[in-house]
C-alpha cells in the first residue's frame, strides 16, 4: 500500500531555527553592549566621556605569515618529512622481519616459535615507543617556539596599540562583531618581522626529536606476527 507524504506547502525547512539563532545572537549581542557599558565609570557611558577603543587580530595568522613562524613552520615539516621517511623505514624492515619469522613457523616446534615471536612483539612495541617520543618531541618543539614568539611580540603589540590610541586588543575569532578597520593583523606582522626578522639570531635551546617523553600509543604501524 502506497501511502501519500504529509502536506508540507508553505514551510520552509531550517527557515525557523535559522530565525531562532539570529534572534539569540542579536540577544547576545546586546546583552554584551550591556554589560560592557556597566563596566565603565559614568563619565565613559557620557557623550564626552573617554571612549575605550578596541582593536583585533588574527592570532593564529600572526604566527604563520610572520617571518618567524615561516621559518619555524619550514623546519618542523623538514624534520616531520624526516620522522615520516623513518618511520616507512622501520616499518618496511619490521614487515619484512616479521615473514622471515613467520617462514621459520613450519620448521619450528611451538616450544621454539614462541619466544622469537614474545620477542619480535617487544621489539616492535619498543620501536613503536620511541618513535612516538621523537613525534612528540617536534610537538613540543612547536609549542616553545609560540611561546617565545608570544613573549617577544608584547612590546611590538604595544607600540602598536599606543600609535593606534587603542586600549584593548582582541583576538578575531573571539569577536561576533566588528566595523571595517579595526583589524591590525597585517601591520603587526610587518612590526614583528622589523623587530624579530625569522628569529634565528637568539634561538632558545629546545628539545631533540629524541628527548625523553611519556610513551604514547601511536606510531610505527605494528605488522604483528600470526601465532596461529
Amino acid at each position: 500500500m502506497t501511502t501519500s507524504a504529509p502536506s508540507i506547502s508553505g514551510y520552509r525547512p531550517g527557515s525557523d531555527a535559522l530565525r531562532r539563532a539570529l534572534l539569540r545572537l542579536a540577544a547576545l549581542f546586546v546583552l554584551l553592549c550591556g554589560l560592557g557599558m556597566a563596566g565603565l565609570p559614568a563619565a565613559a557611558q557620557g557623550g564626552g566621556g573617554p571612549r575605550l577603543s578596541v582593536v583585533t587580530l588574527d592570532q593564529e595568522a600572526l604566527f604563520l605569515q610572520s617571518a618567524f613562524g615561516r621559518r619555524v613552520t619550514r623546519e618542523l615539516e623538514r624534520d616531520r618529512d624526516a620522522l615520516a621517511a623513518e618511520n616507512r623505514r622501520i616499518e618496511s624492515e619490521l614487515i619484512a622481519e616479521e615473514r622471515a619469522l613467520i617462514d621459520q613457523r613450519a620448521a619450528l616446534p611451538a616450544s621454539d616459535f614462541a619466544p622469537l615471536a614474545d620477542a619480535f612483539d617487544r621489539k616492535v612495541q619498543q620501536i613503536r615507543e620511541e618513535q612516538d617520543r621523537k613525534g612528540r618531541a617536534l610537538q613540543i618543539q612547536l609549542d616553545r617556539h609560540r611561546q617565545r614568539f608570544l613573549a617577544e611580540i608584547g612590546p611590538v603589540l604595544t607600540d602598536l596599540l599606543s600609535e593606534r590610541g587603542a586600549q584593548v586588543l582582541l583576538d578575531r575569532a573571539a569577536v561576533l562583531i566588528s566595523v571595517e578597520g579595526i583589524d591590525i593583523t597585517g601591520a603587526a606582522i610587518a612590526a614583528i618581522d622589523a623587530r624579530l626578522g625569522d628569529g634565528t639570531s637568539a634561538n632558545s635551546p629546545l628539545p631533540s626529536p629524541g628527548a625523553e617523553l611519556p610513551a604514547g600509543d601511536d606510531g610505527v604501524a605494528d605488522p604483528g606476527v600470526a601465532r596461529q
